[in-house]
Parts: structure tokens; C-alpha cells; sequence
């Protein structure tokens, strides 16, 4: 089977990024489905996937036998219109099984336009939305009635998706396949067990409004008040990084909270951590929760994406309603104050990361689902 992914994740270019990780063991797998499901199948071409994604300049790489990639530099516009031009020349070239795009607006668009054109089926992957408003929403409506199938990360984000468009009965074409994780758990998980000088809560994420870490900001500012040793470790970058560090400084922070900048390598943060703090206004699911619970870290999350799901209240973490400052300080008190709920949730939130799929029921239930597409086609 041949697939062609326009993808947004410019990781994939990274040298063992958890994208590229992913996407070489999942081209292996199409690289070795065999022709045929039944009467009905339709008898597959070679197995390959091909991804198509904005980067930093224009280049061709195969990275292995049945994975090649195509990036496209320059300034956006012209990056959509590059990704454009390469999928329709791989598309011209030999044929493909299947188009998926992980995205529902302009990237979205191109994808429909394409699998309408050389009548591929297309595959909407949705990990998540920020803006799904205006011009936005209804690029996205657009997108979703062009596709045979649509893919989400989590049962909070079908819920969301057939709710805001039900009218376009989105909700049998979707299906549920969380994102694998891949974690290197740490060799030694030493935990600190006591309040030692200075109690560290630590967020790692991308520098955005939707991520809200100035909820947490503001959360410490009061807590610092009353038990000084204590710090924030904010771990990324972004857009929002400068009105961050004003807040800071507003609240007079400096030594508390400390900005680390985007860091490739996250197992010292974690390390040196006592507690995980996410506190999105929406999440499609939330990787970092997963590597904090990979190394026992007790979790503090906002009810977005894997919250209930995956982490359960007072059993794995605290579940908190989002945007909810007071709440959010309580709970930060409650952990300074209590190594041995600390432990516990902890412990709790390791045992359901390890109790997660291996990485190949993720990887075979992708293909089975894709298999399943092209076969109706």
C-alpha cells in the first residue's frame, strides 16, 4: 500500500525524533502488507509512504526503503504552494492508495483538492484544534465531507468534533487512534520523597496562549508568599515567551520561575522535577503528560485531551477544571505539603503509562484502519 502524508510536523526531519521514530517503523509496516484482504480487497502496490512537509529548505531524503521525504523551505505561502507542486509530481508519478493530511484547514484543503483530482481517498488526522472558528471552521466542513475517513487522538476530541459539526455527520466517518508515545523511561527514578530547597514544578510545552502557563505563573505567585522555596521550570519556546517573562517580572518571580528554552534532550527536567503541571485550555492529547507518568512524576492537569481517559482524578493525577487558578494553586499546596500522596499519584501514573499499547498494536491498527479505507474505495 502507498500512502501519501502532507504533514505539518516538521520533527520528521529530525534525527531519531519521536516523529521520525514513528513514521519509519509505520513505512516498514506498509512496506510489508501483502496484496489482498478477501474477495473484496483490491490488490495493493508496492508499500511505501512518502511524506510531504513544510522545513527549513528544500530537500529530497530517504530515509529508508519505504520512507521518503520531501521538505519544502521558504516563506509560508510558498511553502503551501511547494507542497502543492511535490504532491502532485509524486501523485503523476505512480500511483497511491491513500492521501492523509494532518490538518483540516489549508493544508486540508490542498490534500481534498488532490484526492478529488487523481481520485485518492483521503484521511483528515486531527491531533488537535486551537482555531476552529470563522474562515477556519468552514475550511474544515469543506475538508470533512471530502474525506472517507477522519482520525482522532482521543475520545474527548470525537466528542468535540461531533458536537461543533454535526450537521455534516462527521461521526461515522471518524475513528479513535491515540498518538504512541515513544519513551526511553529513565534508568533510575529516584523521586524526592520530602520537601527539599527548592520544591520544583516543572510544564514543558510549546509557548502559546492555548497552553496558558501564565495560569501557573499567577498560581505561584501566591504560593511563593507563603512557602518560598519553591520554582517553576518552564521548558519550551514560542510566541508567548516574552509576555511570560513580563509577567514574571511583574510578579516579581525572578529565581522562581526559570525559562530553559526549547531542549531536545527533557530526561534531566524531568529528573531533577517533583511535580508536572499542564494547563491548556484544550489539548487533542498530551505527550508530556505521558513522559512525566514515564518517570513517576505526580501530575497536575487541566480537563483537556488524555485527562479521564488516561489519567484519573485522585488515582494517576489531579484533574482540574480549565482556567481555574484557585484550584490549581490548592492542588500545587496539597502536593508541597504531602510526599505521600505524591508518591502515590505518581506511582499511579507510571503504572498506566507502562499498562499503555506496545508501539505495534499502534502501528498495526494504523494499517488495519488504512487497509480497511482502500478497500472501499
Amino acid at each position: 500500500m502507498r500512502v501519501l502524508n502532507l504533514s505539518l510536523d516538521k520533527t520528521i526531519l529530525e534525527p531519531d525524533s519521536a516523529v521520525q521514530k514513528r513514521l519509519l517503523l509505520l513505512a516498514e509496516a506498509l512496506g510489508e502488507t501483502t496484496p489482498g484482504l478477501g474477495d473484496l480487497a483490491t490488490p495493493f502496490t508496492k508499500g511505501d509512504l512518502t511524506v510531504c512537509v513544510p522545513g527549513e529548505r528544500t530537500e529530497r531524503k530517504q530515509l529508508s526503503p519505504h520512507l521518503l521525504v520531501h521538505s519544502v523551505g521558504g516563506p509560508k505561502p510558498f511553502q503551501f504552494f511547494g507542497l502543492w507542486l511535490r504532491a502532485r509530481q509524486e501523485l503523476t508519478r505512480k500511483k497511491y492508495d491513500l492521501i492523509t493530511v494532518q490538518d483540516a484547514h489549508f493544508l486540508g484543503f490542498l490534500a481534498a483538492q488532490l484526492a478529488e483530482k487523481y481520485a485518492v481517498p483521503l484521511e483528515v488526522q486531527i491531533h488537535g484544534f486551537e482555531k476552529m472558528e470563522g474562515g477556519r471552521a468552514r475550511l474544515a466542513r469543506f475538508v470533512f465531507g471530502k474525506a472517507k475517513k477522519i482520525r482522532v487522538v482521543s475520545e474527548r476530541l470525537k466528542k468535540e468534533l461531533d458536537l461543533k459539526f454535526k450537521m455534516y455527520d462527521v461521526s461515522k466517518k471518524i475513528y479513535i487512534l491515540p498518538v504512541y508515545t515513544q519513551i526511553d523511561l529513565p534508568q533510575k527514578m529516584n523521586k524526592r520523597n520530602t520537601v527539599p530547597v527548592p520544591f520544583t514544578f516543572l510544564t514543558v510545552g510549546r509557548l502559546v496562549p492555548v497552553k496558558n502557563i501564565g495560569l501557573q505563573i499567577s498560581a505561584l505567585a501566591k504560593i511563593a508568599e507563603k512557602i518560598p522555596h519553591v520554582r517553576l521550570r518552564v521548558v519550551g519556546d514560542g510566541p508567548e515567551m516574552a509576555n511570560l517573562q513580563q509577567t514574571t517580572n511583574n510578579l516579581q518571580l525572578q529565581g522562581k520561575v526559570f525559562f530553559e528554552g526549547y531542549q531536545k534532550d527533557l530526561s534531566k527536567y524531568y529528573a531533577e522535577a517533583d511535580a508536572f503541571l499542564l494547563t491548556s485550555d484544550s489539548e487533542g492529547w498530551g505527550r508530556v503528560v505521558l513522559e512525566a507518568a514515564a518517570h513517576s512524576l505526580p501530575i497536575i492537569m487541566t480537563n483537556v485531551g488524555l485527562a479521564q481517559e488516561v489519567i484519573t482524578n485522585n488515582e494517576s493525577g489531579f484533574i482540574i477544571p480549565v482556567g481555574d487558578e484557585r484550584e490549581l494553586t490548592l492542588a500545587m499546596q496539597e502536593f508541597i505539603g504531602s510526599p505521600e500522596l505524591r508518591s502515590r499519584l505518581g506511582e499511579g501514573a507510571y503504572k498506566v503509562f507502562k499498562a499503555l499499547p506496545r508501539q505495534e498494536e499502534y502501528i498495526q491498527e494504523q494499517v488495519t484502519e488504512w487497509q480497511a479505507l482502500v478497500n472501499r474505495k
